[in-house]
């Protein structure tokens, strides 16, 4: 019988190679998935919590804003009027225990939008500050997750192309805010850079319409 020695032809070579070239792109394509998920799911969430903190910064100072219809709780910034307004002030009682009566012990507080950054300001009237230096409510520029331009005295819109929208009512007891950032603000709406928008309305419940 002839003597037939086993071994691997050039086409089983082939049909290996590709075999393993295919699974090894799988592997690969799963694991850059996976990080992109990974990169998109965490600028996410970043975004999302500094519009989150915002927001609950300007509602805790909305609750304790002090007014009337003389003196507005709610005004644009730097107002009264919304022509021009980069932000919005509420007027607070600094007093603690509050005195809704009493303005002379009241202050300002400004939300501003400056470059990509939204800012805090307090100034004292009668009171003392809860803060004595302007806070940093998102990530300052050149890195700010805001997206530039206030729109002032209209509600934020299904896809937001600004970054902050004010509308103030007319009593000026309650003001509609709308905040939109990305990741990096310079560049587009991507997976790797996820837009992100938060509206809500904050209503002051001590200020009075008389």
């Amino acid at each position: 019988m002839p003597n037939r020695e086993s071994g691997i032809n050039l086409i089983e070579l082939i049909v290996a190679i590709v075999l393993m070239s295919l699974v090894l792109l799988g592997f690969f394509s799963i694991e850059l998935f996976s990080r992109h998920h990974v990169i998109s799911t965490d600028r996410r969430a970043k975004v999302q919590n500094e519009i989150s903190y915002a927001i609950e910064h300007m509602g805790k100072y909305v609750q304790r804003a002090n007014g009337n219809l003389t003196r507005r709780a709610i005004q644009y910034y730097p107002g009264p009027s919304s022509a021009g307004a980069t932000g919005f002030r509420v007027y607070v009682d600094l007093h603690n225990p509050q005195t809704s009566s009493n303005f002379a012990d009241d202050g300002w507080i400004d939300y501003t939008l400056s470059s990509n950054t939204l800012i805090a300001t307090c100034t004292p009237n009668g009171g003392s500050c809860p803060f004595t230096t302007p806070e940093n409510l998102t990530s300052p520029s050149p890195y700010g997750k805001i997206l530039s331009g206030v729109v002032a005295d209209n509600t934020m819109p299904q896809t937001p192309s600004n970054g902050f929208y004010i509308r103030i009512t007319n009593q000026g007891t309650a003001v509609d805010v709308g905040l939109a950032g990305r990741y990096n603000p310079a560049l587009a709406d991507t997976p790797e850079n996820p837009q992100i928008s938060m509206k809500t309305r904050l209503v002051c419940p001590s200020s009075s319409e008389q």
